[in-house]
């Protein structure tokens, strides 16, 4: 049976906590499970589904959190920086796992603190829809008036942003990611092409065709990892799904990743 130890303090702010599930048949390797919700949203417990599926799989996972952006403070990079910490202090921890075979898995913008976690680290990493290219999706829709997307704390991982194509809440993530005066300096800052290196870890990056987030984005990315010489893999998907929604599809590759890479 898991055994689940919640909101442990890996720093000291208050939003700095993490839950750990213990796997009752452990093989040696961790995940850190970053959550989505644009960097504003969004919280560790609604990894729960997937967290309990990776443990069941003998993973010790770490769902984190992270602190989220607001219209006045909290942009980025800072939720690069609590993953990073969090990343650090799993790494240091007591619990019994092999360092060697730590792996990042997200969805939505918690695949692109994933993605930033593998190129940063060299470790595998698992990102489903992320948020990838900022620098590129707000120059090409300058015109565009942003909008808040207003979503219940309640509401299940996999009912969110599953409409297809929202441009204007698409962009107005950037902007409260960013603050207000979005500068040419900071989307090129926030955008991870510039990261990607022969040192970046190998990745699997899913995508739906017709979502919120733009199939040539993860696309982008893998051409970018095999220019590097880094193995990558991609899964594009039918729909306008969107992370977690397309979980039942995405999820034989993944465990099969993540085996190749964690566990080999």
């Amino acid at each position: 049976m898991i055994r689940t130890e919640k909101n442990i303090a890996y720093g000291p702010l208050d939003q700095q906590t993490l839950d750990v599930y213990v796997p009752d048949k452990p093989n040696g390797a961790a995940i850190l499970d970053l959550h989505g919700g644009g960097w504003w949203q969004g919280d560790k417990a609604k990894e729960a589904k997937i967290a309990t599926i990776l443990a069941d799989a003998g993973y010790l996972v770490v769902a984190a959190n992270y602190r989220l952006a607001t219209a006045t403070e909290n942009h980025y990079p800072t939720q690069v920086d609590d993953v990073k910490l969090a990343n650090e202090w799993l790494i240091s921890s007591a619990y019994d796992f092999d360092r060697k075979r730590l792996g990042y898995f997200g969805g939505s913008t918690g695949g692109n603190l994933a993605t930033e976690l593998g190129l940063a680290t060299g470790r595998p990493f698992v990102s489903w829809s992320g948020l990838l290219d900022l620098a590129g999706f707000y120059n090409t829709h300058l015109e565009l008036v942003p909008k808040q997307l207003v979503i219940g704390k309640s509401v299940p991982s996999d009912q969110i942003d599953q409409d297809g194509a929202n441009d204007a809440y698409y962009k107005w993530i950037i902007i409260n990611l960013l603050g207000d005066q979005v500068s040419p300096e900071k989307l090129v800052a926030a955008t991870l092409y510039q990261r990607i290196s022969k040192q970046s870890g190998p990745g699997l990056l899913a995508n739906s065709m017709h979502e919120i987030v733009p199939a040539y984005e993860h696309q982008k990315v893998a051409q970018l990892l095999q220019e590097a010489d880094v193995p990558v893999e991609t899964i594009l998907l039918a729909g306008n799904r969107h992370a977690e929604a397309y979980q039942e599809d995405a999820l034989p590759a993944t465990l099969a990743f993540l085996k190749r890479y964690l566990l080999a």
